[in-house]
């Protein structure tokens, strides 16, 4: 999610109107807008394009893992989702690392990309937090709940929840698209443009409503959601691990306990997405709901420079998560790990194959061929002496 990046105004802007006639706040607002600026240098064009580029080729690789049919189930069905809101939120996120509404060189055509790209940042930031939701309670069921994850947990079912999610995510992100609009100003033969809030996003029934339905419907009902089922599942795995350990003693072991120490594994692996998630996702949370708090009592100004340099190391984070489930599939799932080297692999082996395959077929056909020759050899050999011995008996007699 880029929420903070998308409603938070720039510094150098608030800067330039406020500093009139007062040096030391003008001296403040250039402090805070240097502090700004290195910040942004640092996070924007160097962290978030590396970390963005590495997340992209790790959730192709998802991607591509989790859609092959040996991988087919619902948990997979939402982590398959989960991967897809992951790269687009990154591929937006990595382009609008390099444009800014502050950017007057920048071309026309990047003016109008960034408030469309910010809000499909949100869209996507927000259907992987729902997702996450999903498939937490998806396993929550399937383990406290075996009977019922039979009929409730299908991977017909997952297909429809996640665009279910997406549907709802688009219907309460929509509105961002009105609250920003591009301005064309005409001087001098030269055409300037600038990014400014619509009037619709200046009015208080939406800059403060809407905010603080956002922060419950995509951070506080998520987290909650997110915290009780989660808790329930470290609880379940933990007694399972126990019940194992003790089965391990009496050298119990077979095909069952095998599966289930693989879905406990499977089990471990997402509560551990979730808890990443949650660190990551928190301090944006906090950091959203405090400026919205500020808004409403009318305190912004004075926390502007923390808030705005806050919110892009809180963007950050939220990018790291995006861009670490690769690596946590990799190290948890024996499943995933064999599923990725039969794919990316398997091609050396087949290449192998198909030459020795072609060589044996080339050396048999040497072999059968050279086996044809002998043969007919000795028969024509066989028929002459044949021939010889009745001509030789003809003259005998």
């Amino acid at each position: 999610m880029s929420m903070i990046a998308t409603i938070l105004p720039n510094i150098t802007e608030t800067a330039t109107n406020d500093s009139s006639g007062n040096k030391d706040i003008s001296s403040d607002f250039e402090e805070a807008a240097t502090s700004l600026q290195v910040t942004r240098i640092i996070v924007k064009q160097i962290l978030i394009p590396i970390i963005a580029s590495a997340g992209i080729i790790g959730n192709i690789l998802n991607i591509i893992v989790l859609r092959n049919r040996k991988m087919r189930s619902s948990t997979n069905v939402y982590l398959s989702a989960l991967a897809v809101s992951d790269m687009l939120y990154l591929i937006f996120t990595f382009t609008l690392s390099f444009v800014h509404c502050n950017l007057p060189e920048q071309p026309e055509s990047a003016f109008y990309f960034i408030p469309r790209a910010r809000v499909l940042s949100d869209l996507f930031g927000n259907t992987a937090v729902w997702l996450t939701v999903a498939f937490t309670i998806e396993r929550y069921i399937g383990v406290c709940h075996p009977m019922r994850g039979k009929v409730w947990c299908t991977v017909g079912k997952a297909k429809i929840l996640s665009l279910l999610v997406f549907g709802i995510s688009l219907v309460n992100t929509f509105p961002e698209f009105f609250e920003m609009e591009i301005i064309e100003s005409h001087s001098n033969n030269t055409t300037t443009f600038s990014c400014e809030q619509t009037s619709f996003g200046k009015s208080e029934s939406y800059s403060i409503g809407y905010y603080w339905w956002f922060v419950t419907f995509f951070t506080f009902v998520p987290f909650v959601f997110l915290f009780v089922f989660n808790s329930v599942l470290i609880k379940s795995v933990w007694q399972a691990n126990k019940r194992r350990n003790e089965l391990s003693n009496f050298s119990v072991v077979g095909e069952n306990s095998r599966q289930q120490s693989e879905q406990h594994k499977v089990t471990t692996m997402l509560i551990t997405v979730v808890l990443i998630f949650l660190l990551c996702q928190l301090p944006w949370t906090v950091l959203l709901m405090y400026r919205t708090y500020l808004d409403a009592n009318n305190l912004y100004r004075s926390q502007m420079t923390f808030i705005l340099i806050s919110g892009n190391i809180c963007n950050l984070l939220v990018i790291m998560n995006a861009s670490g489930n690769f690596l946590l599939y990799s190290y948890f799932s024996s499943r995933f790990r064999r599923t990725f080297t039969k794919v990316f692999c398997g091609w050396r082996k087949i290449r192998k194959t198909a030459r020795g395959s072609s060589s044996r077929m080339w050396r048999s056909s040497r072999y059968a061929s050279s086996t044809t020759t002998t043969t007919s050899s000795c028969r024509s050999k066989r028929d002459t002496l044949s021939e010889s011995s009745k001509r030789l008996k003809l003259t005998t007699e």
